[in-house]
């Protein structure tokens, strides 16, 4: 055991901490509340009484309280801001009779009428007026009715169909402290603080249901009637609901045969500061108690669906080994009783309430374990050490965490992989700055560091002030800290005063870093290579549990096209998380169609400078492969290939808010392509009998071009109503080649959207335009129909046959890349396209989802869309051309299928005059179009946050 020795500064931290203490105050609530459930109108009625204490040394004039059914009632609140802002349109598109509010309100103090005012901002917060100012250690009786509207569940509370999710459902004061009143609205990334007290509920049912709640059942009759839930006899039921759009849904559910009558249960808790019930008329329960090590013994229990039985068998045995692990560890569990209940799908994992907790169906086995043990863990770190969640969520869930992986050690030894990949997503945020300080309120963190920051990386962050401490001091320093701040509200400064009571002074540096972003100290030690093939066995540590520097990754890589055909090789990177400065990746194949070697990679720098600009990165791209083939006539195949490199300069410019939706920036891009092409000759042959011979012969010759691209781009990545525009230019050998393009997305309330695309392009020549600069500059002109193999000039997408359209091979033809006016009917067999333009274009192009479901792939397209050649007097075409039609898509648009069906008579003449067939069906599928939108991909598709 390590000797402990109280230093000079530990005893003045411990001298200061008793002070504080000595000084330490909090308000006191006890409720009384009676509530009746509807189940037909989804709906509460009850009335509240509570008898409010000033322990504060102010004098009081009013009081705020919490109305937090309010932030359902509309899209204007805070919750469904940050629904939006966090990428969920639920809520923002749900219909009012899916919302939710609280109502006819009407406040009493001592028995006498009170008036309220609303809050200026927030419609789920008002301000109750107390007649007369409540003086410091008097207490004031405050009453008032109240109806809840629950609304569907959305976050926390609710209800789906007849399950009944009820928390934060009545009036609730706000907390005052130290340091005034924290009046909050609701929201779902965020928790609370509330006063503690006592609580006597009182609540109504349909004698049907079952209800599981915070604290202790009074009726000893329920608690034996819930012990046979178990054998409760079951028959199925049908239902249909109507949503806001009219669409009928069947729903089948297994219910109990249902009961007109009420029955009445009453529920009491001492020291608790919320209370949460849960009713379901199909619950199945399972119940057990559970002996701490002090020999005191509590009640557990565990509250499932019939469906989910087998899944959750274990599930009791869980509850009792967290509630003795947590007591253990930190403090024994001072209530008579808990229990899990299992809520419905969808609303994050798990969520805690004073001996009560919400854990979605999903999990099982030890991932069931993982999320019932934090929760329980929540009645010491939320429930019993009543932090303020909002302001200081690592107080409460990072330091949870801590304890949870512990559990989760102690249960599942040398089951690292999930805890690695955590730790490895923590570490990419640091390295590429895009992470924020633990020491953040919740409202402030980005939806992703939320859960990495305050969750994650500050259990990492607890496991190094342990490393420092030592194990034997850190726990008796946690102990000691539970035990004194119990059931009040401690602060990180109360916290930290408890650590360093039992710390050596070195934990001061320890303590700063939850004001600083960046790797912690042991996420620094990363040292040496590691080597990761298919047969790794650890992909994110080294064999003696560190992780590595640098991890070169090899894999096999496959590729295929029509001049290559299959290829075979191996790739190799050191890309890893988190990622390295710099960074390559290699992928050399052998091709058995072209008989050669074959390629892509690319090593690039990237820099984080966290002011003017996020990123700064410099890349090389580089790749070979082939691209043509010729077949004489003496059926000799020769094929020709390309080689790019492109050097290229990335600025992506510094958001100041970590919420932001917003991806700006600046791209400098040179390509420097060599293709290969044939050239023809004549050979004269002169014979001994003086015959002559001339025969046409070809040969290989390399074309060497060059290409400046300057980008300019923005991106608004929000879930609502996003958008992204850029402007291209390009300048080559005789032209400048400008394109602006830009894209709007509006969602459709039941799912899906409407996608808006623009483009206005304009074409210049350097110096006089003639005809030998028109040919030569041929394939950059701009283009109604999305380009060819051939016109993809920087070979930056993916062609199956790149230039089958010069000898029409086949299907591989109708590949097409959407760029410039983005048509889907090609016209590639005249000479001079129609709609293409070396001088100027537009179109818009309109592509609709056309179902609710996500995984029905159809959609509407439309394009129209005017160029120059359409307004010359001698115009051959209209001026505006059109073209429409269904569209099969496939990973997020990646992979598109075109159908036209409407289009301008001048396309209508070119099928007609191209085709070779009368078969409608033959010439109807030679319209049909695909693209494999590579260059256009991107993660930020996925989710926004990714960045990196």
């Amino acid at each position: 055991m390590k000797r402990f020795t109280l230093t000079i500064p530990a005893l003045l931290v411990y001298v200061i901490q008793l002070a504080a203490q000595h000084n330490y105050w909090q308000q006191e609530v006890n409720y009384t509340i009676r509530v009746k459930l509807d189940d037909t109108k989804h709906s509460l009625k009850g009335n509240i009484s509570m008898d409010y204490t000033n322990h504060s040394p102010d004098t009081l004039h009013y009081i705020w309280f919490h109305i937090w059914p309010n932030a359902y009632k509309n899209d204007k609140t805070a919750f469904s801001d940050q629904q939006l802002q966090n990428d969920n349109t639920r809520f923002y598109f749900s219909g009012d009779e899916e919302k939710g509010y609280i109502n006819q309100l009407d406040f009493k103090v001592d028995g006498e009428p009170a008036a309220t005012t609303d809050h200026p901002q927030h419609i789920d917060i008002l301000k109750l007026v107390l007649n007369t100012p409540l003086a410091p250690g008097k207490t004031i009786q405050i009453s008032t009715p109240f109806h809840v509207k629950l609304p569907a569940n959305f976050s926390r509370s609710g209800h789906e169909g007849n399950s009944y999710q009820v928390t934060q459902w009545y009036p609730k004061p706000a907390v005052y402290d130290k340091d005034g009143w924290h009046a909050m609205p609701y929201v779902d990334q965020g928790e609370f603080y509330s006063e503690f007290g006592k609580f006597d509920v009182t609540i109504e049912v349909p004698a049907n249901y079952v209800v599981a709640a915070t604290g202790n059942l009074q009726q000893a009759n329920e608690k034996e009637w819930l012990k046979g839930r178990r054998q409760y006899t079951w028959k199925p039921v049908t239902t249909k609901e109507k949503n806001r759009y009219g669409q009928v849904k069947t729903i089948k559910q297994l219910y109990p045969a249902s009961s007109p009558a009420y029955k009445t249960l009453r529920y009491t808790q001492d020291n608790v500061h919320d209370f949460a019930w849960f009713a379901d008329k199909r619950f199945r329960v399972a119940m057990d108690s559970c002996r701490l090590a002090s020999g005191r013994v509590i009640e557990t229990a565990v509250y499932y669906l019939p469906e989910y039985e087998n899944k959750w068998v274990p599930a009791l045995q869980y509850t009792k080994n967290a509630v003795r692990f947590y007591s253990d560890a930190v403090g024994e569990y001072p209530y008579d009783q808990v229990s899990v209940v299992q809520g419905p799908m969808g609303f994050g994992g798990g969520m805690e309430y004073p001996t009560i907790t919400l854990i979605t169906p999903q999990f099982y086995g030890s991932q069931l374990d993982r999320v019932i043990a934090h929760e329980v863990g929540h009645n010491w770190f939320y429930g019993i050490l009543g932090s303020n969640e909002r302001a200081y969520p690592w107080l409460d869930e990072g330091v949870n965490s801590y304890y949870e992986k512990a559990y989760m050690q102690y249960y599942y030894p040398g089951n690292k992989a999930e805890a690695d990949l955590y730790n490895a997503i923590v570490e990419t945020k640091a390295v590429t700055k895009t992470d924020q300080p633990i020491h953040t309120a919740s409202e402030d963190f980005s939806g992703v560091n939320y859960s990495l920051i305050a969750y994650e990386k500050t259990a990492s962050w607890l496991k190094e002030v342990e490393t420092v401490m030592g194990t034997t001091a850190f726990n008796q320093a946690m102990q000691q800290y539970f035990k004194n701040w119990q059931f009040k509200h401690p602060q990180p400064e109360d916290f930290r005063n408890s650590i360093q009571r039992f710390a050596p002074d070195t934990i001061v540096s320890t303590f700063d870093l939850l004001d600083k972003k960046g790797l912690l100290p042991q996420q620094q030690k990363r040292k040496g290579l590691a080597f990761i093939t298919p047969f790794s066995k650890n992909k994110f540590t080294r064999a003696d549990g560190t992780r590595a520097k640098t991890t070169i990754t090899l894999l096999p890589a496959i590729g295929i096209n029509s001049y290559d055909k299959f290829m075979i090789g191996a790739a190799v990177t050191n890309a890893f998380l988190p990622p390295n400065p710099f960074e390559f990746f290699a992928a050399p194949m052998y091709a058995t169609g072209s008989k050669r070697f074959t390629g892509i990679g690319y090593a690039q720098y990237s820099l984080y400078p966290e002011k003017t600009f996020y990123k700064i990165r410099v890349r090389l791209n580089a790749a070979s492969f082939s691209m043509d083939d010729y077949i004489d006539a003496d059926n000799r195949k020769t094929i020709m290939g390309f080689t790019k490199l492109a050097p290229e300069l990335l600025l992506v410019l510094k958001e100041k808010n970590a919420n932001s939706p917003f991806y700006k920036y600046i791209q400098f891009k040179s390509f420097f392509i060599k293709e290969q092409d044939l050239h023809f000759y004549r050979d004269t042959v002169i014979s001994n009998n003086d015959d002559t011979t001339i025969s046409t012969k070809y040969r290989k010759v390399d074309n060497n071009t060059t290409l400046l691209q300057l980008k300019l781009g923005i991106e608004n990545n929000r879930k609502l109503y996003p958008y992204q525009a850029n402007l291209v230019i390009e300048q080559g050998k005789n032209f400048v080649r400008a394109a602006f393009t830009g894209n709007y997305f509006l969602n459709y309330p039941w799912g899906g959207g409407l996608r808006t695309r623009l483009f206005a392009g304009k074409f210049f020549y350097t110096g006089d335009k003639t005809f030998a600069k028109q040919a030569a500059t041929d394939r950059y002109h701009l283009n109604m129909t999305g380009a060819n193999g051939y016109e993809d000039y920087t070979y930056s997408d993916y062609f199956i046959g790149r230039n089958g359209s010069n000898n029409f091979q086949g299907w591989t033809t109708q590949q097409i890349m959407v760029r410039d006016g983005g048509f889907k009917v090609r016209t590639d067999l005249l000479s001079n396209k129609i709609g293409r333009s070396d001088d100027w274009l537009s179109s818009l192009n309109f592509s609709s989802t056309l179902f609710k479901s996500q995984w029905i792939p159809i959609r509407l397209f439309a394009d129209i869309g005017t160029y120059s050649g359409g307004w010359k007097k001698e115009a051959e075409t209209d001026k505006f051309l059109y073209n429409a039609g269904l569209q099969l898509s496939f990973l997020k648009e990646t992979i598109n299928i075109y159908f036209p069906l409407l289009y301008s008579s001048v396309y209508k003449d070119y099928i007609l005059s191209t085709s070779n067939t009368t078969s409608k069906l033959t010439r109807f599928l030679k319209t049909v179009s695909f693209s494999i939108d590579v260059s256009n991909f991107s993660l930020r598709k996925i989710n926004r946050n990714l960045l990196f």
